[in-house]
């Protein structure tokens, strides 16, 4: 129990230093010509989406390594599972309000706002399937296929909302560097508190450790 209490709050300590390296991050870029200190705000959404689809990939890598008959991935392909919709619900509300004070308006037909209400959607469907069957390679073998389908969707689908790649196009070391802090920060909070998630079976039973 000491070890599990000590990397308990090491994973803590992880999120909060996170925080505050992406707090930092987002404030040391600079306002932009055209959007001002808006450019944050969209920074942090492109950022947040990065490590969503970051984590949407890892679930449904280690659902794969489950089906294969790896049977210890699949609290992991379920701690990650877990923390990807949250998080795209989080970041579904950003690009809706991004679009909104960025356009004035909410195009709802617009090519990748209708494919993130879709990965909603269908990661939604996999959960509740997981909560309802006590069947896991299918939410398992789901999420190989929801991770396929981001990724394919995300090469084909015309950008309308924001040109490809604005961060890197603007050859700013600021925003780059600003932009990869938040990318960065993002990412260690995401995987200390998807420990967190995987790890709560063994907590609550200290024996199995």
């Amino acid at each position: 129990m000491p070890l599990v209490k000590t990397t308990r709050t090491a994973l803590y300590a992880a999120i909060a230093i996170a925080v505050v390296g992406c707090a930092v991050s987002i404030l040391s870029i600079p306002p932009d010509a055209r959007l001002g200190t808006m450019v944050r705000f969209v920074m942090f959404h492109g950022a947040s989406t990065w490590v969503n689809m970051g984590t949407f990939t890892l679930a449904g890598v280690l659902g794969i390594a489950y089906v294969l008959g790896a049977k210890g991935a699949v609290r992991w392909a379920e701690a990650f599972r877990w923390f990807s919709l949250p998080l795209w619900v989080v970041n579904t509300v950003l690009g809706i309000l991004s679009m909104q004070l960025l356009w004035g308006g909410i195009l709802w037909d617009e090519p990748r706002l209708l494919m993130t209400f879709g990965i909603l959607a269908a990661a939604i469907v996999i959960l509740a399937l997981q909560l309802i069957f006590d069947h896991p390679k299918v939410p398992a073998a789901l999420d190989a296929l929801l991770a396929g389908t981001l990724w394919y969707l995300v090469l084909v689908l015309p950008n309308l909302f924001h040109p490809d790649s604005p961060v890197f196009s603007s050859g700013d070391p600021a925003f780059i560097v600003g932009f990869f802090g938040m990318v960065g920060s993002i990412a260690v909070a995401a995987l200390a508190i998807v420990i967190l998630v995987a790890r709560r079976g063994s907590v609550e039973q200290p024996t199995s450790e």
